[in-house]
């Protein structure tokens, strides 16, 4: 039943004397309601003073789209549920603003017993979300992985446009600080950008299955973020486009750790990053990843076909060097010189007009680099005198840079001792394998085993050199050398 409320002068004078006190006006609604059992949304307004005509006059200046309040609305929501109209939880926010207080201050029991149980719920434990108008930007953005609930409301409960105009211009609210939110820190882009960078350098010179370890948890710490959080569309693109370089970062080590169907697998979750972002340096690098996985597998068609599809991205950096380089090495495979050599030229046209890459290291192609593809590729088609002064050349750049992969020179020097093995000199295939043979079991990566075995095999079947005691030493280096790879090391 309805509750006495006193008369409006006692009201008043209490009212007045709090205030006079300090009291706050949730302090003085609160006694309000003790001493008069005034209804919780009637005793926030009598505590500031105001009328019901006043009320809706600050409602509509607050801004609520297109609805307008009137004194006679604001009666409704005082007399609910004895009467009158129920507010919506878009209406209780847009009371709570004005009063400077929170939704679940403005009802009572007899409130929460005649409301849904969606709003009690919400009411209940005091969350209503984001207030709408000026109070959405004031108020906390929601969790950065939580989404509004669904917009529902009572058909029958709207007896106007104002209603649906609060509770819509409410949810426009909630979505925009819902959007806003990002788990991505001011400083988290720079720090993958350069982790991965650094990833793609120390690659070149520190222990594989190590090296490969942080990347594989970069990535893990980038596909976190994309996948329990939310960012700008800016910041996404970033995250997806460092998650592809991690994915074919790790496709390329997968490949020389001997792992090719782990790598097939990460390169395809790079080009789905590629793809994602539009990014046509990435495709180039994954597509050079691809070439080089079809290469160790002696699919050799499939190699060239997907350097030539890099190539037709790769419009900055050296990825058009590398791929032209990779296409070269796959119709050498084969035998086919002319398409060989057409690459090779492609290549050092694509070297004049290179610039700097996004990541570099591993996912770059130098001089050295090109050397030791253009090398390897003029001995396969028989040119064994050019590839010996493309692995002098070679070798002579790396002497002044630290930084050139040792596996790259493994491979130099490994192609190199085939060509002088051609030549029929011995001693500068044992020369220029020295080196290589002292490489640490961590750094023996399978391209390089790969490639030494042919020169074992070499050895074996040429009857000049079975007959020689240093070739056969040579031999058995090479054996116990790929009896020991890299890909033994992984747990």
């Amino acid at each position: 039943m309805a509750r006495t409320t006193g008369n409006k002068a006692q009201r008043e004078h209490v009212r007045q004397t709090l205030a006079s006190f300090g009291a706050t006006p949730a302090a003085i609604a609160a006694e309000l309601q003790r001493r008069f059992g005034l209804r919780p949304r009637d005793a926030f307004r009598q505590a500031h003073g105001w009328t019901q005509e006043a009320v809706a006059e600050r409602l509509n200046v607050d801004g609520n789209g297109s609805a307008t309040f009137t004194g006679a609305r604001i009666s409704d929501y005082e007399r609910w549920p004895f009467g009158g109209r129920r507010p919506t939880l878009a209406v209780f926010n847009a009371l709570a603003q004005v009063f400077g207080t929170e939704p679940c201050c403005l009802v009572d029991l007899d409130d929460l017993a005649a409301m849904p149980d969606a709003d009690r719920r919400i009411l209940g434990s005091a969350d209503t979300g984001p207030l709408s108008g000026r109070a959405a930007a004031a108020q906390p953005a929601l969790p950065s992985n939580t989404m509004p609930e669904p917009l529902r409301w009572d058909p029958g409960a709207l007896v106007d446009e104002t209603e649906l105009v609060i509770m819509v211009a409410e949810r426009t609210a909630s979505f925009g600080a819902w959007a806003q939110a990002s788990n991505v820190g001011t400083f988290a882009l720079d720090d993958i950008a350069a982790s991965t960078r650094r990833i793609a350098l120390d690659y070149l010179t520190e222990a594989p299955v190590v090296v490969y370890a942080r990347a594989g948890l970069l990535a893990d710490r980038v596909f976190r973020l994309l996948q329990t959080g939310r960012q700008n569309p800016d910041q996404a693109r970033e995250l997806y486009t460092w998650a592809g370089y991690l994915c074919a970062l790790l496709a390329w080590m997968a490949g020389d750790l001997g792992h090719p169907a782990a790598a097939e697998s990460q390169a395809r979750t790079a080009w789905m990053c590629a793809e994602m972002v539009q990014d046509n340096a990435l495709r180039a690098w994954v597509l050079s990843t691809v070439s080089k996985i079809h290469l160790w597998e002696r699919r050799y068609e499939e190699a060239a076909d997907a350097a030539v599809r890099g190539f037709g991205h790769a419009a900055e950096g050296t990825a058009a060097v590398m791929l032209a380089c990779q296409e070269a090495d796959a119709w050498a495979e084969i035998g086919a010189a002319e398409p060989a050599r057409e690459a090779l030229r492609r290549a050092e046209e694509a070297r004049q007009g290179a610039g700097g890459d996004t990541v570099g290291g591993l996912l770059a192609c130098g001089v050295v680099r090109q050397h030791n593809y253009a090398g390897a590729v003029l001995l396969r088609i028989g040119e064994a005198a050019s590839a010996i002064e493309h692995a002098n050349n070679a070798l002579a750049e790396a002497a002044a840079d630290p930084s050139v992969a040792y596996g790259t020179l493994a491979q130099i020097r490994i192609w190199a001792a085939s060509a002088h093995l051609n030549t029929n000199s011995l001693d500068g295939a044992v020369s220029i394998l020295s080196p290589v043979l002292a490489l640490p079991p961590e750094q023996r990566l399978d391209p390089v085993v790969h490639r030494l075995r042919d020169v074992g095999r070499a050895i074996a079947s040429n009857p000049t050199l079975r007959t020689s005691a240093e070739a056969r030493s040579l031999q058995a280096a090479i054996t116990e050398f790929c009896a020991t790879g890299a890909a033994r090391q992984l747990p």
